[in-house]
């Protein structure tokens, strides 16, 4: 019953997708006609095709339906036309005679008629509807810009951009003449007479453009641009032989390393657009998106590997590679890797190809393709018959190929294999003994348990550092978006008449108004960068002068107001003051030594629980001012329990608190939630503190070191690899934060009797 229902939802897919192209194509087709061979379907179909077009209402633009009789130059300014024509674009040459050809998320393309050069262009609007949107005018610049520097066959060809006279940005572009990778692949499996004919000349010319695909995104990654929304509909196939990646709208900018430079390509900086620290994570196409960008960290070439892996899933088999019931489902699909091989969904997949496809999808970033050329390769090799290291071939296949690269040589070592294969199966049975064979048997066994423990370990300490990075990355995120907004005009204007009315005053004097409605906003535009509990503005003598939420349990933040010049999060010498040491110090300033901090566990005021706070100071001056001090801090707590490190690791600070004086304290466990100053609060066992303070001290970029740790939660020793969390970006010492994941074994699950 199950295997019926994955055959009807695989069904009701592949209508969907044919009710979409052809609506693509500004054509109409009913549910009856859709559905004329599978009646069964016809109702669940109808319903979900419902769901789609009331979804589009609320994106639909009317200027990009297609503009059936309509003729001559659609933008003549001087013909007093409707709003709804496009109007006339301002090239170096005419473009008339735009028709509609197709439409997605971000905009609208025409095909038109260049006068000037008798050629036909496609034309790309923005949707009238997002034109007033900045960041989906700030996507649509970038896809312009991306794809008219990303100078490549693979990436098409740019001619202009500009304006409309209703202000909506455009770009012209080359017009391919062909169809979607998408649209070929159904057509290859459409066909029933050659879905399995895996040595077909259709479907070796699949491969070749998938290698297409590859070298493209290669070269995007060499100038430092990641795609994030690689798929079959993405990719255009003309009619001569062209294999375009198109739809760069998601495209980041990213921080090349060593293997990208080596290239000599320049990298690409876009001057509008997004970059990692402020794109929307987990954009992209859910079905093809890799584990990284449906958990929202930040996007990686590593990312767009997965998607090629999941691009060429569907080369083999016809289908994406992981479905649900909802977006969320299929999110989680994606995230815990539960996904089918190609062979479960098509028989007789070549495994070398299956093998690839895998490697190209593994779960850990670091077990996947190095480059996107590296994968290219492999299907190369396996289009001309030769070996691949990802996939250990069987001696017949091994053979089978010797045969067919030296034939005549081929018969002649048959003759005297199959002489010696008989003189060798005599000599077998005359001399093999039991006890050989239980010998070899053992051996194996041996062999076979060393190799598992052994992955066992490397898959550990892949993870710890996989966890210790990305946690790493969020460090740093944070405290770059503090740091952008800290070093705002409004934000140093505010904060200077307020320090000087307070001061003068000698206590919290102030209207702190606008500065609320300053952080407010800030906050706001921010809320899907990262998570906190709150943002929080302390003046020159520490008073908490804005704080947003400003509301907690109902009622005003009891911190506004109050001074904190006594916390560690605002001087970061590592720990609160005493009264009697506020009062002996006159030097108590904001961060006076650090640039940016990450504080010691606190109890807060408004809500009890323990946290540590992320702060950056605020200054009197841009950075080339002569002179400039420090006027106030920005900081932003986190709750303990509110990392996310997953559902097998624990995060732990090797440095000394504040609380009971010891060290070790686990900020984070997948068993623990938020806490309190007056519970009992686990910390590391003294070998395991060792331990980790040798790994931080050592500062070494491999994987952890993997050994039995005991866990202060679940009261048992499990098998764990630690990594320190180190901000490699930053100077020391704010690039050593104490902090350490450890990431844990999974415990069996106990099964009641």
């Amino acid at each position: 019953m199950v295997a019926a229902l994955m055959s009807d939802e695989s069904a009701i897919d592949d209508l969907l997708d044919q009710w979409e192209s052809a609506i693509e194509r500004g054509e109409t087709l009913s549910v009856d006609d859709l559905c004329h061979d599978q009646t069964d379907l016809k109702a669940e179909v109808s319903r979900r095709i419902s769901a789609l077009q009331a979804m589009d209402q609320h994106i639909q633009d009317p200027a990009d339906r297609p503009l059936d009789g309509l003729g001559g130059n659609l933008f003549s300014v001087a013909t007093g036309r409707s709003a709804t024509e496009p109007p006339m674009l301002a090239f170096e040459t005419d473009v008339d005679d735009l028709v509609f050809h197709a439409k997605g998320g971000l905009g609208a393309v025409y095909v038109g008629g260049d006068r000037q050069l008798n050629r036909r262009v496609a034309v790309k609007f923005i949707h009238r509807a997002l034109a007033s949107d900045k960041e989906s005018c700030d996507r649509f610049q970038l896809e312009a810009e991306v794809t008219g520097r990303l100078e490549h066959p693979g990436v098409i060809p740019m001619y202009g951009v500009g304006k409309s006279e209703d202000g909506r940005p455009f770009y012209a572009m080359r017009f391919i003449d062909g169809h979607t990778l998408d649209e070929a692949i159904r057509r290859f499996y459409g066909d029933s007479s050659r879905r399995e004919q895996w040595q077909s000349i259709e479907f070796r010319r699949l491969l070749q453009c998938f290698v297409s695909i590859c070298e493209t995104i290669a070269y995007a990654h060499n100038r430092g641009i990641v795609h994030r929304d690689i798929k079959p509909d993405n990719v255009l196939l003309g009619r001569y032989g062209e294999t375009i990646v198109v739809d760069w709208g998601l495209a980041v900018p990213v921080i090349r390393d060593e293997r990208f430079r080596i290239s000599g390509e320049q990298t690409l900086l876009p001057r509008s657009g997004s970059s990692p620290s402020n794109s929307s994570r987990g954009a992209g196409t859910p079905a093809y998106m890799s584990p990284e960008q449906a958990s929202e960290l930040a996007p990686t070439p590593a990312s767009d590997i997965y998607s090629l892996g999941a691009t060429l899933f569907k080369v083999l088999t016809g289908r994406p590679p992981v479905s649900g019931e909802s977006l969320q489902e299929i999110k989680t699909n994606v995230i815990e890797g539960r996904l089918p091989r190609p062979t479960d969904l098509r028989r007789g997949v070549p495994g070398a190809l299956e093998a690839i496809c895998r490697k190209a999808m593994s779960l850990n970033p670091n077990d996947r393709y190095t480059t996107a050329i590296d994968l290219a390769r492999d299907v190369e090799r396996h289009l001309a018959d030769e070996p691949i290291e990802v996939y250990r071939e069987s001696a017949s296949q091994t053979l089978g190929r010797s045969i067919r690269r030296h034939r005549l040589a081929a018969f002649v070592a048959f003759i005297g294999l199959t002489g010696c294969l008989f003189i060798a199966g005599l000599a077998s049975v005359w001399l093999a003994s039991s006890a050989r064979e239980e010998s070899q048997a053992r051996g194996k066994a041996e062999a076979a348990t060393k190799n598992a423990e052994l992955a066992r370990r490397q898959n550990l300490g892949a993870s710890s550092m996989f966890l210790a990075k990305s946690l790493s990355h969020e460090v740093d995120l944070r405290w770059r978006i503090l740091e952008a907004e800290a070093a705002s005009p409004s934000l140093r204007q505010l904060m200077t008449e307020i320090n000087q009315i307070n001061l003068a005053a000698g206590k919290a004097a102030a209207d702190t108004t606008e500065l609320q409605r300053w952080v407010e906003k800030r906050w706001i535009a921010n809320s899907n960068a990262f998570r906190s509990t709150c943002w929080a503005i302390n003046g020159i003598d520490g008073t908490q002068v804005a704080r947003v939420p400003e509301i907690v349990n109902g009622k005003r933040a009891s911190s506004l107001g109050n001074n904190y010049r006594h916390r560690d999060y605002f001087h970061g010498e590592g720990r609160d003051f005493t009264n009697a040491e506020l009062h002996s110090r006159n030097d108590v300033l904001p961060l006076a030594e650090k640039d940016v901090y990450v504080s010691a566990v606190f109890e807060s005021v408004n809500t009890k629980t323990l946290m540590v706070t992320f702060s950056v100071p605020i200054w009197s001056g841009p950075p080339e001012e002569v002179g400039r001090h420090r006027i106030g801090i920005l900081a932003a707590p986190v709750e303990l329990g509110d990392f996310g490190v997953g559902k097998n690791a624990m995060l732990a600070d090797t440095r000394k608190d504040q609380l009971n004086g010891a060290a070790g304290l686990v900020l984070h466990h997948p068993d623990l939630g938020k806490r309190h100053e007056g519970e009992e609060l686990p910390y590391l066992d003294q070998a395991t503190l060792d331990v980790a303070r040798r790994l931080t001290e050592s500062d070494l970029n491999n994987p952890g070191l993997t050994r039995n740790f005991y866990d202060p939660v679940t009261k048992q020793e499990r098998l764990s690899s630690i990594e320190p969390v180190m901000i490699r970006g930053r100077k020391h010492p704010e690039r050593e934060t104490g902090w350490v994941v450890i990431a844990m074994e999974q415990l069996p699950e106990h099964v009641d009797e």
